[in-house]
């Protein structure tokens, strides 16, 4: 079921909703802004309108510029119109990469589909153009949408533009049914199989993708996607499991039942990806890329996105307990902590100050560097370094 498909159904049965609102509705599941940060609610599923290229070639018209195996023009010019509508006034680039990113999207669930034996019938196809043209007639009726499709009506635009897309509307779909059996009880298993998808379409077909957007002059941003935390797995179940951040795992055999619950309460369910299994105890660092929360029966969960992980050895990481505390606290309030960036081992050191978590990695020339959870991270020169030792009756012999 595609993105359209699930908003329609969402106000199926009021028949009283006016046509703006379902136009609205239409356009903006069709294509999900990537910049936006990720919320899971209840009602609302953050989904990417997926697209097909490639798969029934024979199907593209004599006016297709095809130039590469995997892409093509047409298709790419769909999406544009969706950006177009969905962000009027932007730059011409802009509609370019938004457009190439979700086209991409939608290659990479059917090909990952594909490579997992997940295959789709002739009946199939017939349902999903019905589908797709039963929801842009929604679209049609709507005034202000000349432009988008350009004289056409809703089936000849289905024949013209999304034909070659049909089998992986289907395909993605059924991937997506797959996901929500493997993880009944995360929210998000469509974005996880989003993820999953991508990371198998950049192992297998990232020198296409590459000349394609050469050859149409599209240019993708770098960005930093996600942040680094580290913790422990406290619990795994029907392959999510729940992360504490900021604690060991001796941590959570020694704090207070109240300790417990403030940091369970604060914990976000992730899932279990095959490339990175995890047990209950693991101390890990992950790269989260996005959290949000729902609440069921009364109890609000709260969940993640993440696209890598690491377990870490906890063991090599001393406890330090503090005598003064109240010194080593007014030490770090004058730090202007920065974002923290991973690090690639566990800790020389850890200890708690005020209830918050404070972890110490030896630099170079005696340097140190110490993260702050909530706050940031911070490189203290020797000099300054020293005196944190001191404090902290840390034996440099």
């Amino acid at each position: 079921m595609s993105e359209i498909h699930n908003e329609l159904v969402k106000v199926a049965g009021d028949l009283t909703a006016s046509k703006e609102r379902v136009k609205k509705q239409v356009l903006k599941q069709a294509h999900i802004n990537r910049r936006k940060p990720l919320r899971f609610t209840l009602l609302t599923v953050v989904l990417t309108l997926c697209v097909e290229g490639f798969v029934m070639v024979q199907l593209l018209t004599n006016e297709t510029n095809q130039t590469s195996s995997l892409f093509h023009e047409r298709q790419l010019q769909h999406f544009e119109r969706i950006s177009q509508n969905m962000w009027p006034g932007k730059e011409q680039e802009f509609y370019k990469e938004e457009a190439y990113l979700s086209y991409e999207k939608l290659i990479a669930s059917y090909y990952f589909a594909e490579s997992l034996g997940i295959d789709y019938s002739k009946n199939d196809l017939e349902v999903e153009r019905k589908k797709q043209v039963d929801q842009l007639e929604m679209l049609h009726q709507s005034p202000g949408y000349e432009d988008f499709f350009q004289g056409l009506t809703p089936k000849q635009y289905v024949e013209t533009y999304l034909e070659p897309l049909l089998p992986m509307y289907t395909v993605r779909a059924k991937l997506y049914d797959k996901y929500k059996e493997k993880y009944p009880t995360f929210y998000a298993y469509q974005e996880v199989a989003t993820i999953d998808a991508k990371r198998y379409f950049q192992a297998n077909f990232a020198e296409q993708a590459t000349t394609f957007q050469k050859e149409h002059n599209i240019k993708i941003r770098s960005s930093s996607y996600g942040s680094s935390k580290v913790g422990t797995v406290a619990k795994v179940e029907s392959n999510v499991f729940l992360f504490v951040e900021g604690v060991i795992p001796d941590d959570l055999n020694h704090m207070t039942k109240e300790q417990l619950d403030e940091k369970y309460e604060q914990a976000d369910w992730y899932p279990v990806l095959d490339d990175f299994p995890v047990k209950q105890g693991d101390y890990i660092t992950l790269t989260s890329i996005g959290t949000g929360s729902i609440e069921e029966n009364g109890v609000v969960r709260k969940y993640g996105l993440l696209n890598k992980l690491e377990v870490l050895e906890p063991a090599i990481t001393k406890k330090l307990e503090l005598d003064n505390e109240q010194e080593v606290a007014q030490f770090l309030r004058d730090i202007p902590w920065q974002p923290a960036d991973v690090m690639k081992r566990p800790p020389e050191y850890s200890f708690q100050v005020e209830g918050v978590r404070i972890e110490i990695w030896n630099g170079y020339g005696g340097s140190l560097y110490i993260q702050k959870v909530g706050s940031g991270e911070i490189q203290l020169s020797a000099n300054r370094a020293k005196q944190l030792k001191v404090l902290l009756g840390i034996d440099e012999s």
